[in-house]
């Protein structure tokens, strides 16, 4: 999967990059995400602001729908 992903120090350090897909671990739930955005603490980020230990995935703030469930997890 795609994601915006920061590498290092700087915003010449960041860039969308192929990561491997997660799975859902007990009790967990995995959302395929159809949107999401950039909020206050991804700039924050990207100006080095916040301190941070890449590499980070930034946006944070999605929407998305349950595609798989860990064991013991729950769809609702």
């Amino acid at each position: 999967m795609l994601a915006l992903v920061k590498t290092g120090s700087g915003t010449a350090a960041t860039g969308l990059l192929e990561v491997p897909v997660p799975h859902a671990g007990p009790g967990q739930v995995r959302l395929r995400v159809t949107a999401t955005g950039i909020c206050g603490t991804d700039l924050h980020l990207l100006h080095d602001e916040f301190p941070s230990t890449p590499p980070v995935v930034m946006g944070d703030e999605i929407t998305g729908v349950v595609d798989e469930v860990g064991a013991g997890g729950d769809r609702r």
